[in-house]
This record gives C-alpha cells, structure tokens and sequence, in this order.
C-alpha cells in the first residue's frame, strides 16, 4: 500500500490520467501528463499463484487516489486499473 507503483506496461498514473480525461487529451501532450501527476497510488496486488489470486495473465491490479481524497479517506472516488504482461 502507498508507494510508487511497479507498472507492468504504461504508467498506471498516465492510464488512470487518461480514463479521467475520457481519452480526450493526447498522450504526448501536457494535458495528460498534469493529470497523472494529480494521483498517488492507494494500493496495489499482484498476481499469486500460491493464493489462488491471479489477475489476467500474471497481471498486477492498482487502485490510486488524489491526495486530498485520501485525507478526507474519501476512497470511493479511489480509480482502478490493471495490467498484464
């Protein structure tokens, strides 16, 4: 929990970025990148075989939150996202 995240692809911040902007703003273009910049990383879990937990092939799932959400401990505005390798 808390931390930097591992990405497995893309940075997780630029895809939660992205899905808040609604794919309007371009992936080389500072709109995107000052939006990624607004979320932290909440949590996140890994696949594991030994726990019966996979998510996708070997995937890691990520929740991340803006940090004045997290002081207010408002996580139902917390965003998922996932990857695979």
């Amino acid at each position: 929990m808390g931390g930097h995240a591992y990405s497995v692809q893309n940075p997780v911040e630029i895809e939660i970025a992205e899905a808040v902007l609604d794919g309007e703003a371009s992936w080389e273009g500072p709109q995107l990148a000052e939006e990624a910049g607004n979320w932290v990383l909440l949590a996140q879990f890994g696949s594991e075989d030994a726990a019966d937990m996979m998510g996708g092939d070997a995937g890691v799932l990520y929740w991340l939150i803006r940090p004045e959400y997290l002081a207010e401990r408002r996580f139902e505005r917390a965003m998922f996202t996932w990857q695979c390798s």
